[in-house]
């Protein structure tokens, strides 16, 4: 397990996650809430909204995908 600090106004959130999960999170987090940078709200809501539609997109993809493949 590894511990993912997430700061979000003024507050550092503590997260214990599996290794490899943490260390994918992590660097996906840095792309939108720099980790030792007093995030906001919002910014977190923004960076989690992202985060959504990028897997819609991954899933639209997905489905695309299977339907090229027989039943």
């Amino acid at each position: 397990m590894k511990r993912v600090t997430i700061k979000i106004e003024g507050k550092e959130y503590d997260i214990n996650l599996k290794n490899d999960f943490a260390q994918a999170l992590e660097t996906e987090l840095e792309k939108e809430l720099p980790p030792y940078e007093n995030n906001s709200i919002k910014e977190l809501l923004q960076a989690y909204l992202k985060k959504c539609y990028d897997c819609y997109v991954l899933e639209q993809k997905l489905q695309k995908l299977l339907k090229k493949f027989p039943n």
